[in-house]
Parts: structure tokens; C-alpha cells; sequence
């Protein structure tokens, strides 16, 4: 056999060589990268549904804190209403008590004694 035929079957030889070795162990990191990516590509989806429902479980928090906040609200509203109500009738009521207590003296009887809270609110409001 002439030099250049060894030659050719010897390349030849190991172009076989290094393609079976590379499918054999070409196949085998293809499989190990694909499973890694497999597995990588789990794991973020498990992260990103566990983020989800954290996100979800924390609108429905806001969503609760929102409609508690309202009827707080609309409480305080309620309760603002009857205090300036009631402030408005106590104010009528001591100027009615004023005015009473001045027809009393105008007539020249004895104004009775008032108990302090109301003499002390009677004389704030005194003209």
C-alpha cells in the first residue's frame, strides 16, 4: 500500500473515531444540559406560581384593608353627624337655660343653683 492510502485510511480511521466518540459523548452533555435546563426551568416556575400567590394573597390583604377602611369611614362620618347634632343641642339648651335664668332674675325671684358643670358652661356661653 502506497503511503498516501495509509494515509487516507489512518484520517479516515480517526475521523470515524472522533465522530462516534463525539455522538457518544456529545449525546451524553446534550441530555445533561437539557435536564439541567429542564430542571432550572421548573424551578422558576415554581418560583414565579409561589410569587403569584404571594402577589394574589397580598391584593386580597389590600382589597380587605380597603373595604375595612371604608366602613371605618363611613362610621366616623355617622358618629361626626350625631356629635355635631348633639353639640348643636347642647348649645340650644344652655342659651334656652340663659335665657330662662335672665327672666327669672327679671322678674325678681331667686335663680336656684345650678350644679358647676352647668354654671361653668353657663357663664362660656353668657352674653
Amino acid at each position: 500500500m502506497s503511503e498516501y492510502v495509509v494515509g487516507a485510511l489512518i484520517t479516515a480511521a480517526g475521523a470515524v473515531l472522533l465522530f462516534v466518540l463525539n455522538r457518544m459523548f456529545g449525546t451524553d452533555s446534550s441530555a445533561s444540559v437539557a435536564n439541567q435546563w429542564k430542571e432550572w426551568s421548573h424551578e422558576q416556575g415554581q418560583r414565579i406560581i409561589d410569587e403569584r400567590l404571594r402577589v394574589d394573597g397580598l391584593e386580597q390583604r389590600v382589597d380587605e384593608l380597603e373595604k375595612d377602611l371604608a366602613a371605618e369611614r363611613e362610621s366616623n362620618r355617622v358618629l361626626t353627624q350625631r356629635n355635631e347634632r348633639q353639640s348643636s343641642m347642647l348649645t340650644s339648651l344652655i342659651r334656652w337655660a340663659i335665657l330662662l335664668r335672665d327672666e327669672v332674675v327679671r322678674l325678681g325671684g331667686q335663680v336656684p343653683p345650678a350644679p358647676v358643670e352647668v354654671e361653668n358652661a353657663l357663664t362660656t356661653l353668657d352674653p
